[in-house]
């Protein structure tokens, strides 16, 4: 009987252990970067509570810097696209709108491209824009000159180049040659009165009026 030898039977090899030296180093850098970041973390919370009762009072302060023009512009405030809210006597809002605002030394504003619309008693609105404006906040009042347009949502409209109106008594008047135009007809005068926020249209100098009949047929 023959022998087997060993050498002919394959060798086994069994995986080898793993070390520990990789978890070792990792757990190492671990330790360095906590050593690092801890106190780093804490000198930050102690300049926090430091600093905390100057930050917090300097969250409430609005700061404007005025850069003056010249010498004559120096105090004068200037505003963008201003927006005024009011009431009149019997609280009926309006608002009024400019693309620029001045503030004068009387206490007038200067208002160029000014808009103004006001809701009327019975529910209606008028609106009205000119070129420029002068505003007079304490007495309410807007003087309009350039492009005056008055517009009623009944479908009226006028046209001048000149108009004055008392926002808090609800009244408009104009001086200069007046279009108005209407679903019932046109007219044109040499000047206006508006009187009770629109309710009644006095027309001043002479005047023209044109009516349109059922038909649309215009008749003097």
């Amino acid at each position: 009987m023959k022998r087997l030898s060993l050498k002919w039977l394959p060798r086994l090899r069994y995986p080898r252990k793993a070390t520990s030296a990789r978890p070792h180093a990792r757990r190492s850098r671990y330790v360095g970067v906590l050593k690092l970041l801890l106190p780093a973390m804490a000198a930050v919370l102690i300049a926090l509570v430091a600093f905390w009762p100057q930050l917090r009072d300097r969250t409430g302060e609005f700061r404007l810097r005025f850069e003056p023009i010249g010498s004559q512009d120096a105090e004068t405030v200037r505003m963008i696209n201003p927006r005024f809210l009011g009431v009149d006597d019997t609280d009926r809002h309006y608002t009024i709108t400019a693309g620029r605002a001045t503030q004068l030394d009387d206490g007038r504003i200067n208002l160029e491209n000014p808009k103004g619309d006001m809701a009327l008693e019975d529910g209606s609105w008028v609106v009205l824009s000119a070129n420029t404006g002068i505003y007079h906040k304490a007495q309410q009042l807007l003087d309009l000159a350039g492009g005056v347009n008055l517009y009623h949502d009944a479908g009226y409209e006028f046209h001048t180049e000149q108009a004055s109106v008392d926002l808090q008594e609800g009244t408009a008047a104009g001086d200069t040659p007046t279009v108005g135009q209407g679903p019932l007809g046109h007219i044109r005068s040499e000047g206006f009165r508006i009187f009770d926020g629109g309710e009644r249209v006095h027309f001043t100098g002479r005047a023209r009026l044109v009516l349109y009949d059922e038909e649309g047929a215009a008749a003097e």
